[in-house]
């Protein structure tokens, strides 16, 4: 394999190029691995916040969507965008607590079902 410096004096710019290639690919390469080590490491069953809407509790606990709508009051705002649970709970009038234990139930009830 070629020395670099013999790739410097032959072409010069073609050897910065793929250099600052190699650069590019290794900074991908490392941003690519501390994602799949952030994601791999996140908690299986997070902590249910009044943030989070019904769909992306759904998918983060790994439920079927109907078992959250069963256990929230109806979602529809009329403007067609997606409802956080603290959004919920005050459009009911009720406590956001007893919105995060009524769905608490519904997903330990569901995995029971379904536990061999």
């Amino acid at each position: 394999m070629p020395r670099l410096k013999t790739l410097w004096r032959r072409a010069p710019w073609l050897t910065l190029a793929m250099l600052v290639a190699f650069l590019v690919a290794l900074v991908f390469a490392i941003r690519f691995g501390l994602a799949v080590w952030h994601w791999g490491t996140l908690p299986v069953d997070p902590q249910l916040e009044g943030w989070m809407t019904p769909r992306f509790i759904a998918h983060s606990w790994d439920v079927p969507p109907d078992v959250v709508q069963q256990a929230l009051p109806p979602l529809e705002d009329g403007l067609g965008r997606r409802v956080t649970l603290d959004e919920i709970a005050q459009g009911q009038g009720i406590a956001l607590e007893q919105v995060l234990d009524d769905l608490r139930a519904a997903i330990a009830a569901h995995r029971a079902e379904r536990a061999p």
